[in-house]
């Protein structure tokens, strides 16, 4: 008998191998079968003719719900296999519309809590509302013995964090965020320092995120920005102390632009002898630049970053286009990722 109990381990480990094996395998292909009608659709509509073709083809783009169910149904039949995870993974991040993306949320602080394999999702809380977020991120932080998914879920509660500090009406209440965001970043440094995420340091995320916490929330001076417009010419921040700076990071690539250059446009022209100046910070490769200032009519000053990954771009650590900060003629900042709108209510314009 004890020459067989070897044996016997081997083949139930092998036989539950090759379930979760099967089970991943079904949940890649429903996946799949989605996501290729989505691409043939999409090839439809660059190949169509005419816009009325492109329109047709538009109409009829595959919704992902039939994917869906059909992946939470296996899922919820083979709830605690590691195969699972993928499904429940990509539930969460690109079925979050629908009734099974929300299911599957609530499976990433239960079934799924201790599962290798869902670091992308637990991630992705860093955007849910925290009362949503904040109790899943912490069993996942209590439960998952894996390095990804404890980095993730620790990196969300920091990101949950810092969003309530700069949001907090009461200063009291803003500190405290402010410090527990704070201590959380510290701790991807401190334990995750070769953790990567979808491909990406996780450490170095956290590393950019404390800086910003440390030197771009309101009150604070703004860092010295020097860089060069694209003909070549160099200038500094620092060069218009004494006026309110509207700093505006944009690209041509980014279509929310498309509609806020205009009135960013007006808005220079409107306040150019009332003490305010507007510069912006532009994300695009230096030809396609080219095409974005002449064909929004670019009035007003840039620095030519040449990506959204470019040295100032990313020493602002944005996280959405186009982002607009307003300093005061002290060089300090007094509004965050805030709106033109909200700019011209705080001068009064």
């Amino acid at each position: 008998m004890k020459t067989l109990l070897p044996l016997i381990l081997m083949m139930l480990t092998a036989a539950s191998a090759r379930e979760t094996d099967g089970t991943a395998k079904a949940i890649r292909a429903a996946i799949d079968d989605y996501e290729n009608s989505v691409r043939a659709n999409t090839m439809k509509i660059i190949e169509a003719k005419t816009e009325e073709e492109k329109n047709k083809h538009r109409a009829t783009v595959p919704s992902a719900e039939p994917c869906a169910k059909k992946v939470l149904k296996i899922v919820q039949e083979h709830l605690n296999e590691p195969g699972t995870a993928r499904g429940v993974s990509w539930l969460v991040t690109q079925a979050a519309a629908f009734p099974e993306g929300q299911t599957a949320l609530q499976m990433l602080g239960t079934s799924h809590a201790a599962m290798e394999g869902v670091a992308e999702a637990v991630k992705s809380l860093e955007y849910y509302p925290f009362e949503v977020a904040s109790p899943i991120l912490k069993a996942v932080r209590e439960k998952n013995p894996n390095a990804a998914e404890k980095a993730a879920a620790t990196y969300a509660l920091g990101m949950q964090h810092l969003r309530r500090f700069e949001m907090a009406v009461d200063a009291k209440a803003g500190a405290a965020d402010k410090e527990k965001a704070m201590e959380y970043l510290q701790e991807i440094s401190a334990r995750y320092a070769s953790t990567t995420i979808n491909g990406f340091p996780i450490a170095e995320q956290a590393g950019r995120t404390m800086f910003e916490l440390a030197n771009l929330s309101v009150g604070s001076e703004c860092p010295e920005i020097e860089g060069k417009e694209l003909n070549g010419a160099a200038f500094k921040l620092s060069e218009h102390r004494g006026k309110h700076v509207v700093l505006m990071f944009w690209g041509g690539w980014c279509h929310a632009c498309h509609d806020a250059i205009p009135l960013v446009n007006q808005f220079a022209t409107a306040t150019a002898d009332k003490g305010v100046v507007v510069l912006g910070v532009n994300t695009d490769v230096p030809e396609e630049a080219r095409k974005a200032y002449e064909t929004f009519k670019v009035n007003f000053r840039n620095w030519s970053d040449g990506t959204t990954s470019g040295p100032i771009t990313s020493m602002f650590n944005l996280r959405s286009f186009p982002t607009f900060y307003l300093l005061d003629p002290k060089g300090r900042i007094v509004l965050k990722n805030t709106s033109l709108d909200a700019i011209r209510s705080r001068l009064s314009l």
